[in-house]
């Protein structure tokens, strides 16, 4: 299996998942969104993460979302399956039909709640690792689960374990992952430090504003590949002045009004997310007009 990485990073959508006003997957608008995104400049998809309510979807859900995403893409631009769980029966599942759809690689988190032992933890990705004939990301949002990935975290060693999505604002903890394993993929996790994480050595972003504005990472990566390092960090500004913006609403069910509102009918968040109200609609169709140039 190769875990090199083209030179050039990559720009992921964590992509969101449509529903309709049931909450209901939105089938249709789901492969509208992938295809528009594509359009866009998302350079590939990362599906049922924490943007897409993962964890809020059924499994049979979760594998039927990862064969429309499969259906616009495939052959395209690569897509990746998050297929972490409480339970290690259920993260093989996911992964072994990610891999039947054709995905490039999936993606765990920890198995949480329990408090299990890092040998448990480690287990649980081996397990996953022998199970498919796939490259394995470690998904490491240390702020929600309760468990940090280092350089030190033995699941690191293994070969099949090809990089890390890094949801983390360490950027030190990040710098020292790809001295220490410099085959592997280092994925940013956090739009608010993309250009800060390419410095640190990563060679990819997964985002959640990425759904909404690709063109703009696209634009902040050449601006740093360049050297035009003013340019970029106004970009930068730029982004992150949206993010703000879109936080203050709930990220989630904001970013999913965005997309309704440029054109792909994207529904409401499943609850216990709230549901907008006009107020909120009316200062995210603000902050999108603030970046309309990226859109």
């Amino acid at each position: 299996m190769d875990s090199m990485v083209d030179s050039t990073p990559s720009v992921v959508s964590a992509l969101i998942t449509p529903m309709r006003e049931d909450r209901s997957i939105d089938t249709v608008a789901l492969q509208n969104l992938v295809q528009y995104e594509m359009d866009h400049g998302s350079e590939g998809f990362y599906c049922c993460g924490s943007s897409g309510e993962g964890l809020l979807l059924s499994v049979e859900e979760r594998k039927q979302i990862a064969t429309l995403v499969s259906e616009v893409c495939r052959d395209k631009v690569p897509f990746y399956v998050h297929s972490g769980s409480l339970g290690t029966r259920e993260a093989i599942d996911l992964s072994i039909h990610a891999q039947e759809a054709g995905a490039k690689a999936v993606s765990l988190i920890p198995p949480i709640y329990y408090h299990y032992s890092q040998q448990e933890v480690e287990n649980y990705y081996l397990d996953v690792v022998n199970a498919v004939d796939l490259g394995v990301i470690v998904y490491n949002i240390p702020q929600f689960t309760g468990i940090s990935f280092s350089k030190d975290s033995a699941v690191m060693q293994h070969e099949k374990i090809i990089g890390v999505k890094h949801t983390s604002m360490n950027l030190y903890d990040l710098e020292r992952l790809g001295q220490a394993f410099p085959k592997k993929i280092l994925f940013n996790g956090f739009d608010e430090i993309f250009l800060y994480s390419l410095a640190a050595g990563a060679q990819s972003t997964i985002g959640t504003t990425v759904n909404v504005c690709p063109s703009l990472f696209g634009a902040i990566r050449e601006d740093f590949l360049g050297s035009n390092i003013s340019g970029a960090q106004q970009k930068q500004h730029l982004l992150n002045n949206f993010i703000e913006s879109v936080v203050k609403e709930g990220i989630f069910p904001a970013v999913k009004y965005c997309m309704t509102y440029l054109g792909i009918p994207s529904g409401p968040c499943r609850k216990p997310f709230k549901e907008l109200d006009h107020g909120a609609r009316l200062r995210i169709e603000g902050a999108l007009a603030r970046i309309e140039a990226y859109l």
